[in-house]
């Protein structure tokens, strides 16, 4: 992976009204086919799209397609720009030999793919955003370490420090999800539906307190995430809102910012 200096301070250009925000892809070159045409139509005027992680940064994804599989569709679409928060489901050791060689800066894998560091802060239409990747896989035990799974996937306590310093924003763009979100979620969090062991839910908690505790440090007007592939929405009593989007080959996988007045309408796919 190439690492080239991104520009924090205009990220999507000043005068972008609205801007695309997409849930978990997991390297899915039909849904991308599909999904990147239909909100061209339903957004004609968007140039960037803002990913919440489980993208597909996999060794063999790019073999098979799947970047120059979004870089193609963007350019049919106008997307000039995929910024994307890594998910959990990522090739973590690609991403942080690239990070840690240029830190602090966006990294550039394809035509208009970039994947962002933990705690990447731009500008897009006026608004500031904060970008904080990363979330645990309450599914490791099932995987091998070095294989399919890396540590490198939680956050850590010095990670959400440094992004609190920062101050606050308007929009704050993780893969994991925050304690007391949206309703779907939280369903999902209070009956394990899959069963997952103690270790398991422990692990997955202690992401969850992370980046509440960063969520609660910056103040945003908007959280967005993915991870949990529900979507929902929640306007919480301090006017402050969550948006849980679905994954790939669901409904409500994209919704649409409006950065002026941060109004949110979800895209619909046509089946």
């Amino acid at each position: 992976m190439a690492t080239v200096q991104f520009d924090q301070g205009t990220a999507g250009g000043r005068d972008e009204s609205q801007v695309l925000l997409a849930g978990d892809w997991h390297g899915n070159v039909g849904w991308v086919q599909r999904v990147i045409p239909a909100v061209r139509r339903s957004a004609p005027g968007a140039r960037t799209i803002l990913h919440v992680g489980d993208f597909g940064f996999w060794p063999e994804r790019r073999g098979k397609g799947f970047l120059s599989s979004v870089d193609y569709w963007s350019r049919i679409a106008g997307i000039e720009r995929v910024l994307v928060t890594p998910g959990n489901h990522e090739h973590w050791p690609s991403l942080v030999q690239s990070f840690d060689a240029k830190p602090g800066e966006a990294v550039q894998l394809s035509e208009v793919v970039w994947a962002l560091p933990r705690g990447f802060r731009f500008t897009i239409g006026g608004r500031t955003f904060l970008s904080f990747g990363g979330a645990a896989s309450v599914d490791y035990e099932d995987r091998t370490e070095g294989r399919d799974w890396w540590p490198e996937e939680m956050p850590t306590e010095h990670e959400v420090d440094v992004a609190i310093a920062g101050g606050p924003v308007d929009v704050l763009i993780t893969h994991e999800t925050v304690n007391g979100g949206t309703a779907a979620v939280e369903q999902i969090i209070a009956t394990n539906p899959q069963a997952w062991g103690d270790e398991a839910l422990a692990y997955s908690a202690r992401s969850r307190a992370l980046v509440t505790r960063l969520w609660d440090g910056v103040r945003p007007k908007i959280l967005v995430h993915g991870h949990l592939h529900c979507a929902d929405a929640i306007t919480l009593p301090d006017g402050r809102r969550v948006y849980s989007l679905g994954s790939d080959r669901q409904d409500n996988n994209f919704g649409l910012l409006q950065t002026g007045e941060l109004d949110w309408g979800w895209i619909l796919i046509p089946r």
